[in-house]
């Protein structure tokens, strides 16, 4: 059967006469040598040319399909890394967060400290300039009392036309003083 398929398809050269015709002349015997010898020389060709050829081929296969999984693997580890950066990087906000809060909490806490602080001590020395005004009011009002009952014995002195001695004067100016502070 193969030989009449190649017989046919050689018909049409056949009748050119020269050319590529002529050197597809070959008597009916040669194209069935040429057959058997092809036949023949089919396993040794496939085991010694074919076989290493599919042989490559399928090793640049195995290879090629290899770094198709080495490279899904890599793409795999690439976003499982960048998934861990994410997690790292938001549990570093997290953390800058608190932090942040902590010092503003701190901040606000000192802020009352100082505030109380400086209100006690705001107090504290409101009190002390009260005791100073009422010391010096105090002051003041034993210096108009001294004054005025030295004024008012000078006048009883001109209105007498006497002086009185200094120990009627201490005597006089003690008991207003007592009249005074009762």
């Amino acid at each position: 059967m193969l030989f009449t398929i190649l017989s046919a398809a050689m018909i049409p050269l056949q009748s050119e006469g020269d050319g590529l015709g002529a050197m597809f002349d070959v008597g009916q015997s040669s194209a069935i040598w040429t057959l058997v010898i092809f036949l023949v020389a089919l396993p040794f060709m496939w085991k010694l040319v074919f076989g290493p050829i599919v042989q490559a081929l399928e090793d640049r296969e195995d290879a090629s399909r290899g770094a198709a999984r080495e490279a899904e693997a890599a793409k795999e580890e690439a976003q499982r890394l960048q998934e861990a950066m994410k997690a790292d990087l938001d549990k570093a906000r997290r953390e800058a967060s608190a932090q942040v809060s902590a010092a503003k909490s701190r901040a606000e806490e000192r802020e009352k400290e100082l505030l109380g602080a400086a209100r006690a001590e705001a107090e504290k020395e409101r009190v002390k300039v009260r005791a100073e005004i009422d010391q010096a009011l105090a002051s003041a009002r034993e210096i108009l009392r001294k004054d005025s009952v030295e004024l008012g014995m000078d006048a009883a002195e001109k209105v007498i036309g006497r002086s009185f001695a200094d120990e009627d004067r201490s005597r006089l100016l003690a008991d207003l003083q007592e009249e005074v502070n009762s």
